[in-house]
């Protein structure tokens, strides 16, 4: 009986520790579900559009014509996350190019010496990146 108890107890608190999705902040800053429904599709959207190519546009078509909360939720999801998406891929870009760029001085156009800042950071998973 201890060992399924111990499990109950780091289940519980697995779940307590788990981070929040922004649905789940949506919801306890009340807004409504028909908001909370059209982030939840706006955002991968956007992602897509931003370049995640792991990412679907989703979009109930007669729920966004109607307008109201699903429409604005969904515009907000799709601005938010395809301007984190296009900034994650513009820093992973330069990062690539940077380290890529091996010959000759460190400093790139704007005098910053990338590989300095990236020193002590495991880059090993960029090689390919940019090519």
């Amino acid at each position: 009986m201890k060992p399924i108890a111990l499990m109950s107890v780091c289940i519980v608190l697995t779940a307590c520790s788990a981070p929040q999705s922004s649905e789940e902040t949506l919801r306890q800053h009340g807004y409504s579900e028909t908001y909370v429904a059209g982030y939840h599709d706006g955002c991968p959207s956007g992602k897509r559009a931003g370049g995640d190519v792991f990412s679907q546009r989703v979009q109930n078509t007669s729920a966004y014509a109607a307008g109201g909360d699903y429409r604005t939720g969904w515009d907000y999801g799709f601005i938010q996350c395809r301007n984190t998406e296009a900034r994650n891929e513009a820093i992973a870009s330069a990062i690539g190019a940077a380290i890529a760029s091996g010959a000759g001085s460190n400093h790139g156009a704007d005098g910053i010496d990338a590989r300095k800042i990236m020193s002590g950071i495991d880059t090993s998973g960029l090689e390919n990146l940019g090519q």
